[in-house]
């Protein structure tokens, strides 16, 4: 018991001394966690979705499928006032739109949609220039945008 007890710790000033880096930071259990009871062998995946922002990268995305992008791979973002996860991309979780834009939609409400530039490997499928769209959720999306 003790032992459990000491591994929590470690763990919370773990992810505190990662989170004191960052920039920005904002974690939280999506809205439709408990749904995923239902399908329970993907449960961890979604467990935690969180945003974090540091010198060199910005992190978004659930607990074990986030994507990492270089911050001198963004070539712009913008604030989406609301993000309708049923209406604008048929669910949440990792999505794709009409646009083959990449969504990770937690909650309804405010996002960030960015371009990044991706490696010679990728071709994007609309015009060729090699970029990717993400648009993803967060609390303070001006803010997100401003760093």
């Amino acid at each position: 018991h003790r032992s459990c007890q000491r591994q929590r710790r470690q763990r919370r000033h773990q992810k505190m001394t990662t989170t004191t880096s960052a920039m920005y930071h904002e974690e939280y259990a999506p809205p439709w966690r408990p749904l995923l009871v239902l399908v329970f062998p993907i449960l961890p995946i979604f467990w935690t979705y969180r945003v974090t922002i540091t010198e060199t990268k910005l992190t978004f995305g659930y607990s074990h499928a986030y994507s990492e992008i270089e911050r001198t791979d963004i070539l712009s973002v913008e604030t989406v006032d609301h993000v309708n996860g049923l209406a604008d991309w048929g669910g949440w979780g990792i999505r794709y739109n009409l646009k083959w834009e990449m969504g990770y939609i937690a909650k309804n409400g405010s996002a960030v949609r960015m371009e990044v530039k991706q490696g010679d490997d990728y071709d994007d499928v609309v015009d060729g220039n090699n970029t990717k769209i993400y648009v993803f959720n967060c609390d303070e999306a001006a803010r997100v945008c401003s760093i």
